[in-house]
């Protein structure tokens, strides 16, 4: 940034007594000190490309095989056969408006259940100032579909990379054959070091092939993204479509859990759901005599900070069974009852639908105050619990948190 002076509207100080050097109504000179701070922000606010961005805070912690193999700006990918991938610099294909005519070509075949395939590109950079993560994309035929993680230096070791959703929670619409721009707030990977970021990664977990580009790779200073005025405008927090990936719309974990005899397993199902495209999420259960099953989506980050619902009022969701009359009760917990492992049932669902589940989709609305006295300023989980003696399959879609009106 250049050094700037600063002018004032006299070239001398005022004198002692003198009348004032403005007669401006205060609401204007309001106006002006506004548009100030906003000025001062853009000023200040720095946006970095991928080859610009600074080293790693401690670049001795890479051994010298992850120096050699992970230079800034590497793209690769992983797989399990019969999966395929391929990735290359692309000069043919590119965003029109960047810094330079080349984009990054991401080539995939995911294949079967027990297959794998992904892709990354490295970065090797110190992150710890920067707010927003941008990219621009655009694939061969649209719909191309991956899950986003990162990597620090210690999690790399470990193949263990935190990812926070699919593409689909940062383009609602998906991916077109138009450039489009996605930007993630890199507060929404919790639990990575930021000053020791080494890569991020794209994990094609839907079976397929696609092809896709990528294009000006950019880091920010400031604030991107406003999740409570998006959440203001629409009314209400979606929690899960449950469309294309196991974590939630937070990029939160969601999962079976059970005590067996009784046991639960969970899947994604695009030929039974709610509305015309997409996914439910499908449940199939087996509630014995003794133990327990059920499902949890949840609402905090594991070990890191709980969900704040102290501004909802309404927990809604679409529900329908396989059969009709499939048995279970809602709950929740906040941060102690998640602590102890469990979750205060707002009742059975006959209590929200006197039919019961029925083979069409209903919509099931439960007022919070129904699950008594819980702590809704720091709450942990979303919970189905199949607590009759049955077997049988249930399916949800469109859990939301609605706002009090």
């Amino acid at each position: 940034m250049q050094n700037s002076k600063v002018f004032t509207a006299s070239s001398s100080p005022p004198q002692p007594n003198s009348p004032p050097t403005s007669h401006l109504p205060p609401h204007i000179l309001l106006g002006f000190f506004l548009i100030s701070l906003l000025f001062l922000k853009g000023a200040w606010a720095e946006t970095v490309f991928l080859k610009d961005l600074p080293p790693l805070a401690q670049e001795n912690t890479l051994s010298p095989e992850e120096r050699n193999f992970g230079f800034r700006g590497r793209i690769g990918g992983f797989k399990l056969e019969p999966s395929k991938f391929g990735s290359y610099v692309d000069t043919t294909v590119f965003h029109p408006g960047g810094k330079d005519q080349e984009s990054i070509k991401y080539m995939y075949e995911q294949v079967g259940e027990k297959s794998f395939v992904g892709a990354y590109f490295i970065v090797s950079a110190d992150l710890s100032k920067f707010k927003t993560m941008t990219f621009y994309i655009k694939g061969e035929k649209g719909g191309e579909t991956f899950e986003i993680g990162m990597n620090d230096v210690i999690s790399n070791r470990r193949e263990d990379a935190v990812f926070i959703g699919s593409i689909y929670r940062y383009l609602p619409k998906g991916v077109t054959t138009e450039w489009q721009k996605v930007i993630i707030p890199l507060k929404d990977w919790f639990g990575p070091n930021l000053s020791q970021v080494y890569s991020f990664v794209f994990n094609f977990n839907e079976g397929g092939r696609g092809v896709f580009w990528i294009d000006e790779i950019a880091f920010h200073t400031e604030e991107m993204v406003d999740r409570d005025a998006e959440i203001e405008k629409q009314g209400h927090l979606l929690l899960d479509n449950f469309d294309h990936n196991d974590l939630n719309l937070l990029g939160r974990k969601t999962n079976t859990y059970k005590k067996l005899p009784s046991i639960c397993r969970f899947s994604r199902d695009s030929e039974v759901r709610w509305g015309n495209e997409g996914r439910a999420l499908k449940l199939d259960y087996q509630k014995e005599g003794t133990g327990w099953c059920g499902y949890y989506t949840l609402l905090n980050q594991i070990d890191g900070e709980y969900f704040n619902l102290s501004w909802y009022d309404q927990v809604s969701f679409r529900v329908k069974g396989e059969k009709g009359g499939e048995l279970f009760e809602i709950g929740m917990a906040d941060r102690n009852w998640l602590t102890i492992g469990d979750s205060v049932k707002a009742g059975s669902i006959e209590k929200y639908l006197p039919g019961g589940v029925t083979l069409v989709w209903q919509e099931v609305a439960i007022p919070l105050e129904d699950f008594g006295l819980l702590d809704f300023s720091q709450m942990g989980s979303f919970v189905i619990n199949f607590h009759k003696k049955q077997e049988g399959t249930l399916y949800v879609d469109d859990l939301k948190f609605h706002l009090r009106k």
